[in-house]
Formats: C-alpha cells, sequence, structure tokens
C-alpha cells in the first residue's frame, strides 16, 4: 500500500487533500476576548486559513454572556464585515453563540450590524442580537386635527424625536393597538399605517405629530392607543452577491430588518424569533422593531433561488415579516402575529412556496407576476 501511495504522488494522483477538519477557534481562550477589533481579527485569520485549507469548517466560538460591538471607522463597512469570505466548496465559515437566550451581541445602531459583499457558506447560530437603547414608541391620543395627533408618550418609552432619523424620509408611521397593558394587539379594521414627517414637544410628554398629508383627519379617538415607528440605525444584515448564508437558533430585537441582494441565493433562517423587549415600566411595547424580517432580494434585484424559511416566530414586526422578491423557495412552518406591515410579501415570486404558516392579524400578499 505504501508503494501505491508513493506511485500515486509521483503520478500526481493525489492532488487533493484526503478530508477537511473541523477547526474550532474560542475567540476568548484565543484572543483574549469579545469585542469588535476581535472579530475582524478571527475572520481575518479564518480568510487565511481558507487560502491553504478551503474546505475546512472553521468555528468561531463565542462563549455565553453580553457582549458590545462598536461602530466600525470605515463608513463602508459593518460591525462584523464578511466581504470577500469564500471558502471551498465544502467549507464554513460558523458563527457559533451559546443559543438565542445565552449569548447577547449588543450592537452600535451607527452601522450595519452583519454586511459584506460576495459572501459565500457562512452561518450564524445561537444569538440574540439587539441593540442598547428602544428603538420604537408609543403613545395615548390626546387630540386630532387635520394634519395633526397628539399623543402623550407613555412612561420609559422614547421621544419621536429619539427614534427620528432625519437622514430619511420614508418608514415612519403610525397604527393603532388594542389598549393592554400586557398583550396590545394590532387592530387591522380601519386601521392603515399612517405616514408622519416630524414630531413637536408641547409639553410635559405630550407630543405633536405632523403627518405627510397636511389635511388628512387620523380615524383615532381620545384615548386611542398608538404604535410609532421611525426606522433608522443601520441593517441587522446587509448581504450582497454569494450563496448559502445561513441564520439558525437567532432571535432579534430592536431592530430585525436584513437583506440579501444582487441575487445572493440558498439563504436559509430557520428556528428564528422577532421578538418584543419585556415590558417598559409595566406596559409591553406594542411594536418589536421599526423594521420587518428578513427580506430576500429587493424589486429590480437578480432572480433568486433555493430559499427556506422554516420554523421561525416574528411577532410585532415594524413592517413585512418576511418579504421574498424576484425569489423561490419555501417558506413553512412560521408564526407571524402582529406585523405592522404585511405577515408575508411575495413580490414577482409565484412558484415560492408557503407550507402550514400561522399568520395572527398579520396578511399574505402577492404582488407582481
Amino acid at each position: 500500500m505504501k508503494r501505491l501511495i508513493l506511485l500515486c504522488v509521483s503520478l500526481g494522483l493525489l492532488c487533493e487533500p484526503v478530508g477537511a477538519a473541523t477547526v474550532t477557534w474560542n475567540l476568548k481562550t484565543k484572543y483574549g476576548g469579545i469585542t469588535q477589533p476581535v472579530i475582524v481579527r478571527a475572520i481575518g485569520a479564518a480568510k487565511a486559513h481558507f487560502t491553504h485549507n478551503p474546505n475546512d469548517v472553521v468555528i468561531l466560538e463565542f462563549d455565553a454572556g453580553t457582549y458590545a460591538l462598536a461602530a466600525p471607522a470605515g463608513a463602508d463597512k459593518g460591525i462584523i464585515e464578511l466581504s470577500g469570505i469564500k471558502p471551498g466548496p465544502e467549507g464554513r465559515l460558523i458563527f457559533h453563540g451559546a443559543g438565542m437566550d445565552k449569548t447577547t451581541l449588543v450592537f452600535d445602531p451607527a452601522a450595519d450590524q452583519i454586511h459584506g459583499k460576495d459572501v459565500y457558506r457562512v452561518s450564524f447560530i445561537g444569538f440574540h442580537m439587539t441593540r442598547k437603547e428602544c428603538s420604537v414608541s408609543q403613545g395615548h391620543v390626546v387630540k386630532v386635527a387635520p394634519g395633526q395627533v397628539d399623543l402623550e408618550i407613555q412612561s420609559g418609552f422614547p421621544m419621536p424625536q429619539d427614534i427620528f432619523n432625519p437622514d430619511s424620509g420614508q418608514g415612519r408611521y403610525l397604527r393603532r393597538y388594542t389598549d393592554s397593558r400586557t398583550d396590545p394587539q394590532l387592530i387591522l379594521k380601519n386601521n392603515d399605517q399612517i405616514p408622519w414627517i416630524s414630531a413637536r414637544l408641547i409639553s410635559g410628554r405630550r407630543w405633536r405629530i405632523n403627518l405627510k398629508q397636511p389635511t388628512y383627519v387620523a380615524g383615532y379617538k381620545s384615548g386611542d392607543l398608538v404604535g410609532i415607528k421611525s426606522k433608522h440605525g443601520g441593517h441587522p444584515y446587509w448581504l450582497a452577491g454569494g450563496s448559502d448564508f445561513v441564520f439558525e437558533d437567532v432571535k432579534w430585537t430592536q431592530e430585525s430588518r436584513g437583506v440579501f441582494r444582487g441575487g445572493f441565493d440558498r439563504i436559509r433562517v430557520s428556528h428564528c424569533v422577532v421578538e418584543r423587549v419585556p415590558a417598559i415600566e409595566g406596559q409591553v411595547p406594542c411594536l418589536a422593531t421599526p423594521g420587518g424580517g428578513p427580506q430576500i432580494g429587493q424589486p429590480g434585484d437578480p432572480p433568486t433561488s433555493g430559499n427556506l424559511v422554516e420554523d421561525c416566530c416574528m411577532t410585532a414586526t415594524g413592517d413585512d415579516s418576511i418579504a421574498f422578491f424576484n425569489a423561490s423557495g419555501t417558506i413553512r412552518n412560521c408564526r407571524i402575529a402582529d406585523c405592522f406591515g404585511r405577515g408575508i410579501l411575495l413580490y414577482n415570486s409565484p412558484v415560492a412556496h408557503l407550507e402550514n404558516n400561522t399568520l395572527t392579524r398579520s396578511v399574505i400578499l402577492k404582488e407582481g407576476k
């Protein structure tokens, strides 16, 4: 046998490795802690490893705990920057936490949490991803007038100006909920989203919300509970161009709308949740986040295929909980409730398959071809 191996080597028949390895790097053990610069170093080391061992699986292990991750200096980079990661066809880079209720990453809102172009074969497993500040607000109606709604912001919730993004003219809406301390529910009937453009303090916690249409009279009455959303800050994830990306056992709070662009395909989002934060001074928030959930593609993007969203629970997202644009694949066994936008949006995605999903106070919308 030894002579046969030597003969094969001499003839150049054993060019490929016999087998790939799984390499685990515990970030605290290897680098002394878990910070944004440490993650940058670990990703750089993984890229270097794949240069010589393309089919290995590299696991970056995060211990249980809560870790604050600051924004990098480069405005065009994410806090976790994945651009150019491309292991071999059998290789993979895995970010592995101890579980969605054990490993929490608290991201700076000034940048995309996870960002990358040309990203292949990457997984995130077992994390809670959030931000420190409350990202949504709510209050009771005091008065309604043409183009205006006066709200008394509930104690503990941010003022409208605190969640206002002056760099964007989109994503600011009001919507009415049942007035419950423990389980506010979205009201569907006669309750379209109402766009707003600015807010002004009247006195105390009373704010005047100026509507986009100056003559519009909101169909609210005094005492109604109204949720306030204003999209702001970086995306939880923004990925363009690539293939084979996994989120598994991940929880998002405060920010949840992530986007896959540029024909990114073979996306799997499995056993993930979007949920409200715990009650604030005894009041359960109307909204979990100001944005939606996974957005696979966007209008005008190239088609994407082989996608799967399964066994997920999306509660009170601020926009579409799950959206496919020019996409094929399957959405199955998902539970969606109290979605501010659409529960499931299928845009130019006629062959996307829906299976055994449960939607409560949320709708499915199919648009385009």
